[in-house]
């Protein structure tokens, strides 16, 4: 059971649960709660938060255990990938990595198989009843699309250049994305017969807050997953290349060279240095995002390039890749300081 579970990467399942949960309380709650913030400074009486009277159902509006069930399909449909993209892969692990294979050696190849039916059935179930019961089918599609992605790529696209690494980019990114997709609609829905906010001295105030900043965070967030997953496909394809060359698989290393490998790598840490020196210059002027931008994320992106620069033997790549999923945690973790942004 325990190497079960580590085929399953629960760090990386961590990591995407706490993305959504960052999304929704970070992004979409931080927002209302910025919205709040402004209104006591206009109103210039000094009154607390503590002291408001808020409408009923003030924050985000998909119901917690709607959230809850939706957080719950998509780490199960990642664990699922993540174990049918070992069972695919086991040949090449043998070569990159021979000492961590566990498909074949301490889990039988039938139960991981059967796992990842189990869990992505699960997961297509879990997303397909939240879609249903928030009024939004059509997201149905999107565990659907998930599963058949994760499939595809550990069979084939995972083998081929630039495709696959744009795929596991294309998952990564949905992950913010469908946060938003469920959230704001229902946010709107909730703005649309305008909630009151009441002051201690009697005086009311009616929330007719528009969702575009909302949206351009979300869209931020999953503009940067996208391009960061990239930049970690490209430095997982360096550190593998021996096993995927022996397994006629056509990653860029492979096909266009490590130098080439390198450079798309640079260019993609270097345009993401470059959207977070804009949102820095032009959406967020104030001292913390200044610092914890400039010096936390953009300095493990700085970092991760470095490594990426000088690496030749695979364990430096590899620690290329984690300086990169630091700065993907870091930027994550902002989410959770929206709120108090002025």
């Amino acid at each position: 059971m325990k190497d079960l579970i580590t085929l399953s990467r629960p760090v990386n399942l961590l990591i995407i649960a706490a993305t959504m949960v960052v999304m929704r309380e970070g992004v979409v709650g931080g927002y209302l709660e910025r919205g709040l913030g402004q209104l006591l400074i206009e109103d210039g009486h000094g009154f607390t938060r503590s002291e408001l009277v808020l409408p009923e159902g003030f924050g985000p509006q998909l119901p917690i255990h709607l959230f809850i069930l939706l957080v719950l399909s998509t780490v199960l449909i990642a664990a699922a990938g993540n174990i049918i993209n070992d069972y695919f892969d086991t040949r090449i692990d043998r070569i990159n990595k021979p000492g961590e294979v566990i498909v074949g050696r301490t889990v039988k190849r039938r139960v991981a198989m059967t796992t990842h039916v189990v869990l992505s059935g699960i997961g297509l179930v879990l997303g397909t009843f939240v879609a249903w019961r928030s009024g939004q089918l059509k997201w149905a599609l999107i565990p659907a699309f998930a599963i058949g992605a994760l499939w595809s790529y550990s069979t084939y696209y995972k083998r081929q250049l630039i495709i696959g690494n744009g795929l596991v980019a294309t998952l990564t990114a949905l992950v913010p994305l469908t946060v938003g997709l469920y959230e704001i609609p229902a946010l709107q829905r909730w703005l649309s017969d305008p909630p009151i906010i009441t002051m201690p001295n009697g005086e009311q105030y009616l929330m007719e807050a528009s969702v575009r900043e909302l949206w351009y965070f979300i869209l931020i967030y999953t503009a940067f997953a996208f391009v960061s997953t990239l930049v970690r496909e490209l430095q997982k394809d360096m550190a593998d290349v021996r096993g995927d060359e022996a397994e006629g698989c056509h990653t860029v290393p492979i096909v266009w060279g490590m130098k080439w490998a390198r450079g798309m790598t640079m260019a993609y840490i270097g345009l993401l240095i470059i959207g977070l020196l804009a949102i820095r210059m032009y959406l967020l002027r104030d001292p913390f995002s200044y610092w914890y931008i400039g010096i936390g994320v953009i300095g493990a992106l700085l970092l991760s390039a470095g490594f990426t620069y000088q690496a030749q033997q695979r364990s430096e790549h590899v620690r290329a890749g984690q300086l990169m999923k630091l700065a993907m945690v870091l930027a994550i973790g902002f989410a959770v300081f929206i709120r108090t942004l002025p």
